[in-house]
């Protein structure tokens, strides 16, 4: 497999803001209204979004490149962390998805496996994220990963509110 996993920059706005809105509606495109998922992935992946957070020192978008493609990305952030996850330092994985053509290839993997050592060098206790929990096949990736249900959270889309797994990874220290 020829994938180089590497970090955005202020030069891929334009390509993560568009593989971001493809892979959302791929996996999620279903599940609301179109006007809903139409808001959020103008408010999540618009070029604008992108730009900001990209700009943002506590945030980290990791692309998963097949030559000149993205094939998949990973989005952390530095934030609030929920009673749920057990840690007072902890990174959030708020963005984890693979092009549906190069699903089960490892990529996930690698970008997790990239996320997990750099987390490790920077003194973080672990790992949380939060997922649909009728998302099987993200739910079913993370829990083969390691990943732990730690508690539940409500997210809302629109009009519609989704039951989200928070889900837990503790990490040893960086020997």
């Amino acid at each position: 497999m020829g994938i180089e996993i590497r970090a955005a920059t202020k030069a891929d706005v334009e390509a993560v803001s568009a593989t971001g809105r493809r892979l959302f509606v791929q996996a999620y495109g279903n599940t609301s209204g179109a006007e809903d998922i139409a808001a959020h992935v103008e408010d999540y992946f618009g070029e604008s979004a992108v730009a900001v957070e990209l700009a943002e020192p506590d945030v980290t978008y990791l692309l998963a490149m097949d030559d000149d493609d993205i094939a998949g990305f990973m989005k952390t952030r530095q934030s609030a962390i929920p009673d749920d996850v057990p840690a007072n330092r902890a990174l959030e994985v708020q963005q984890l998805y693979v092009c549906a053509s190069q699903q089960r290839k490892g990529i996930g993997r690698l970008l997790m496996d990239r996320t997990v050592s750099s987390a490790r060098e920077g003194g973080f206790e672990g790992l949380w994220l939060s997922v649909w929990q009728d998302a099987d096949w993200a739910v079913n990736f993370y829990r083969a990963y390691g990943y732990q249900v730690k508690g539940t959270a409500v997210f809302e889309l629109g009009q519609s509110r989704y039951t989200d797994f928070l889900m837990w990874f503790p990490l040893e220290p960086a020997s």
